[in-house]
């Protein structure tokens, strides 16, 4: 028995120090609370009995008019948390955790499948598991459903790879009733068939290819008219619409930036014609400063693999993996890049993977080059999370709704029965953003009261008079 743990490790090495080492970077999320729209979806996924639960999987029946349909990640992942783990985060977050490691074993899974080769698969594992882009999936309850797409369409392709329709087919359908983004599974199919075949030397079978479609084409029409028709479209203040390929450029390569392990906040700091804002270097530059060292160090690494590799032939299928990883990139990305102010780095949890197979299959020709740029990867990475957990929206708003939560708490009695209005005072007008108008955006309006203080919902009001006045700054942290 012993003998075979040490075997195992030594074969599996580095998929355990790549779970291990990301675990470690990410396991604070477990201990944080709800924020933003988690708010919203407990409220709307609770069911007294089996025909209320049904009701949520209804492609035709939008009674909240949300304009997507989303009913395993918006609703019986919610229903977990109401029904099952009593409002408490940590049980959605486990899920979470669970998915996410799941998923980086996939990935190393579809790689070997793919390229034949354990080192590529391997190094796989390794950038995807650390990478700083799984901050928003892992420290957002409501981010899960891009942990969950990204696992059911990684299951459907790998079925699909191996030639087995009817599980692909059942992990696609799956995929429809997690995020309209599963459109693009069908596209991957035949991305994949066309890399294994050509990339194999095999002559591809196109007849055979279309048939194998057929049915994953068909839902997918059925699937759009549905969604334009019935439900209709998403709805809020980022969800703008711009479909200039400038923009969509600019998007695109925001993403591809971003996959690099760049943090999110640098967006707000850069403007057009790549002009620095001076407040970056100014309250930001111990940690932007060795960010841009390692960002630089990592792109000389994979520009100089490249450019050797094209020289000397060494990697034979170079061509098909780098056509295949582009591929992969823009046609998962494709969906939110049309959305250029509601871009953030968890939409790249499955686009992540197109760029880890291309990097890997560049610096795994070399040991020594691959252990460099996995430790300026990691090191990166590590540089972005610190800055990311400081700065970034999804942490600030867990910080604030907890502190709203445990004020509530403590003060619930002596608030029953009295109307209680949240204000802002005049030494708030410095601001350039209205501390209860923050307040009431992060535990979304009275829903997060609905949830935890119905006694006090009726009583809520963000402004105006109120028996009792709670100062909204000081849930902000400052």
């Amino acid at each position: 028995m012993k003998n075979k743990i040490i075997i195992f490790i030594k074969r599996n090495w580095l998929v355990i120090v790549s779970l291990l080492i990301s675990f470690l970077m990410f396991y604070p999320a477990l201990s944080s609370f709800f924020t933003h729209d988690d708010f919203y979806f407990l409220k709307i996924s609770k069911a007294q009995n089996i025909s209320e639960f049904a009701k949520f999987f209804d492609p035709l029946h939008d009674p909240e008019h949300i304009g997507v349909y989303r009913p395993l990640p918006l609703r019986a992942y919610y229903f977990l948390g109401t029904s099952v783990f009593n409002l408490n985060p940590l049980g959605q977050r486990v899920i979470s955790f669970v998915t996410f490691f799941i998923n980086i074993l996939l990935v190393g899974y579809l790689v070997r499948v793919l390229t034949k080769k354990d080192n590529i698969a391997g190094i796989s594992e390794f950038l995807y598991a650390v990478s700083v882009t799984h901050f928003g999936q892992l420290y957002y309850i409501g981010a899960y459903q891009e942990l969950l797409i990204t696992l059911l369409t990684l299951l459907s392709v790998i079925f699909f790879a191996k030639s087995k329709i009817l599980p692909s087919f059942i992990f696609f359908v799956m995929g429809l009733m997690c995020k309209e983004t599963a459109v693009v599974i069908p596209g991957l199919l035949g991305a994949v068939y066309l890399f294994q075949n050509w990339g194999g030397k095999r002559k591809p079978s196109f007849k055979k290819l279309l048939l194998s479609l057929l049915p994953f084409v068909l839902l997918t029409v059925v699937y759009l008219y549905l969604h334009f028709f019935h439900l209709g479209t998403i709805e809020g203040d980022s969800y703008v619409w711009n479909f200039s390929p400038t923009k969509a450029l600019n998007t695109t390569l925001w993403y591809f930036l971003w996959s690099l392990n760049l943090p999110e906040m640098l967006v707000d700091f850069v403007g057009p014609g790549i002009h620095l804002n001076p407040n970056l270097m100014k309250f930001w530059s111990p940690q932007i400063i060795p960010i841009f060292i390692l960002f630089g160090i990592e792109v000389v690494i994979v520009v100089y693999s490249l450019v050797k590799s094209i020289k000397s032939k060494a990697e034979k299928n170079l061509k098909f993996v780098i056509l295949f990883s582009a591929f992969w990139f823009l046609a998962t990305i494709l969906p939110v890049v049309f959305l250029p102010l509601h871009k953030f780095t968890y939409y790249l949890t499955l686009p992540l993977v197109g760029v880890v197979l291309i990097i890997s299959t560049l610096i795994s020709m070399n040991t020594k080059k691959a252990v460099v740029f996995g430790i300026v990867w990691l090191t990166l990475s590590l540089f972005s999370l610190k800055l990311t957990i400081n700065t970034n929206w999804i942490t600030q708003g867990v910080g604030i709704s907890e502190r709203v939560f445990e004020y509530f708490k403590e003060y619930q009695s002596e608030m029953d029965g009295k109307t209680i209005v949240f204000i802002d005072t005049k030494e708030d007008e410095d601001l350039p953003w209205s501390p209860t108008e923050t307040v009431k955006t992060v535990i979304s309006g009275k829903n997060f009261f609905d949830l935890f203080f119905p006694n006090l919902s009726d009583k809520i009001s963000y402004g105006g008079e109120g028996e009792i006045k709670i100062q909204s700054r000081q849930f902000l942290g400052y």
